[in-house]
Order: C-alpha cells, then structure tokens, then sequence
C-alpha cells in the first residue's frame, strides 16, 4: 500500500476527529446586549451546544481563577453594574464527558445620567455686573464625558457658548435660553444627554447723577444703622464708669469706725468757719511724729492730739 495514502487517511481520521470534538463544543454568545454596556441594562448570554447537555455550570473569571455560579441553565441574565465587569465561560456534560464554551468578556460603564442645570445666584432676575454661574448637574457619568454649553436665540437657533461644567455670566446681552450637552463615548460606548432650558435674565441698569446720589444715600443709611448702635453703646459705657466711680467715691468718703462725726471747730474760730462743708481742722501738739490715722487714744483735750497713732 502506497505510503503517502496512508499518511493522508490518517491525517482525514485527526481532522474528523478534531471537527467531531469541535462540533460537541459548547459556544458562548450574546443573546441581549454587548461587550462593552452601560450599567443598568439587561445583559443575557446564551450557552449553545450540537447536543443535550445534562447539567450547566456557569463561571466568571477573575485574575485566572474561576468563580461557579449556582446557574443551571443555557442562559444567564444579568442586570449589570460596573462590578459585574469581568470574563465569562459556562460548561457541561455531554455523556459523562465535560465540554467547556469559549469565553466571553463584559466591560459595564457606568451610566450617563440625565442631566439638568442649577445656578448661583438663584434669583430668576440679576443686575449687569454681578455674576451668574450655571452648573451642569448629573448623578452619574463616565470617566470621559464631553460638557458643552448651548444658547437659543428667539427663532430656536443654536450657539455653542462653552465647553466644560460650568459657565459665568455676567452681561445684559447674554440673558437667553441655555441647555447642557453631555457626550462620552468611553470604550467605542456612545452615550449622550441634554438638559432642559434654563432662562437667565440680567438687567442693564444705567449708573447716572440721580442713581449715584441714591446709592450714596443708600450707603449713609446703612452706615447709619450700623454706627448709631455703637455710639449708643459707648453712652451707656460712659455712664455707666460714671455711675461706678460715684459710688466707689461715696464708699471712701464714709466715716472711718469709731469716728462719730465732723470734729469741733478749735477755740478761737467762729462757729460758722469750724462749719464749713469739706473742711477738717486738727491741732498737732508733736510736730516729729509721721501723719497717720487719728486715734481718738491719744487726744490730750477736746479737739486736740498728743499723738498722731
């Protein structure tokens, strides 16, 4: 027998071997949904075989380890978040003998959010001059997202004004209708929004003579209010030292113990000088000793003192 025919029906045995082995492989697909998905949607796979399987067995591969989930069906549905990320595989048995699927591997981004404006100041109505900072608002994003501002004109056309999350107004020209756009398109994963209108309106508010000098006395009014209070307040702090040095003056000017009154006047003065208010006359009969309290001990006679105790 030829060599080579042999050789040839041998390699037609492999290849019918390998296309039978092939044929009884299970496959794993997308049956709802994608590889890259945003989160929140529903994704389901499809565990597909040539033949009857008797049990399945789902796996979700992370850092080369396999993980079994308590699944036994040829389609598993999930309701993903950015944790469901990872590779899967499902396998099962097909007369006693294990078949495994191919993997398939789901990246889920988080969701794009609706998107909607807030400013500050709140007021619906801003003077020229002051400035309006509208804000971009969304719960949820991407890590990559495209923030772009757009301003309608009365005939519904379209401007872009800004690029980013934020935009400052300050301008009476610039009062309009204002939207945000959001784009992203992280990992070939399209996702886009728009806000509602969101109306700013700024005032033109000429400064002229008349306008000036009411501000101005707007501003003496406001300065009155804050200065007369304070004025007050010193009065009564004023007053109120005074109130206290009168009364620590009246404490030290009470007799001191023992001492019944005004003394007599000496002989020799008229009554009425001896009466005078204020006036305190004594004789000193030691003129070395050193000026101390009088001590009613030492008084030799009436009205005068031996010693000064």
């Amino acid at each position: 027998m030829n060599p080579s025919f042999l050789m040839e029906l041998f390699e037609g045995e492999l290849n019918i071997q390998a296309f039978l082995q092939e044929s009884q492989r299970l496959r794993l697909i997308f049956q709802t949904g994608a590889p890259v998905m945003p989160a929140g949607q529903i994704v389901q796979m499809f565990c597909e075989g040539s033949f009857v399987v008797n049990k399945y067995t789902w796996y979700r591969v992370n850092q080369n380890t396999s993980t079994a989930m308590n699944i036994n069906s040829n389609f598993l549905t999930l309701f993903v978040t950015t944790k469901d990320s990872g590779e899967y595989k499902c396998s099962g048995y097909y007369n006693g003998t294990l078949s495994n699927s191919n993997t398939l591997n789901l990246t889920v981004v988080e969701r794009l959010s609706n998107v909607w404006v807030s400013s500050t100041p709140k007021d619906l109505v801003s003077m020229e001059g002051q400035s309006v900072t509208l804000y971009c608002q969304a719960i949820s994003h991407p890590p990559a997202v495209l923030w772009s501002w757009i301003r309608l004109d009365e005939q519904g056309g379209r401007q872009e004004v800004g690029i980013g999350r934020e935009l400052t107004l300050s301008m009476a020209s610039e009062s309009g209708h204002y939207i945000c756009q959001a784009y992203s398109n992280f990992l070939a994963l399209m996702q886009q929004q728009q806000s509602p209108s969101h109306t700013v309106y700024i005032v033109y508010f000429p400064m002229t003579g008349s306008v000036y000098a009411g501000v101005a006395g707007l501003v003496l009014v406001l300065l009155a209010g804050v200065l007369l209070p304070l004025l007050l307040l010193w009065l009564w702090r004023q007053q109120a030292k005074e109130r206290a040095g009168q009364k620590t003056l009246a404490t030290t000017s009470a007799p001191a113990k023992g001492f019944t009154g005004p003394a007599k006047a000496p002989k020799g003065r008229s009554q009425a000088q001896a009466g005078d208010e204020g006036e305190v006359y004594m004789n000193c009969g030691e003129t070395n000793q050193a000026y101390s309290d009088l001590c009613p001990a030492y008084m030799t006679r009436d009205d005068t003192y031996a010693t000064l105790g």
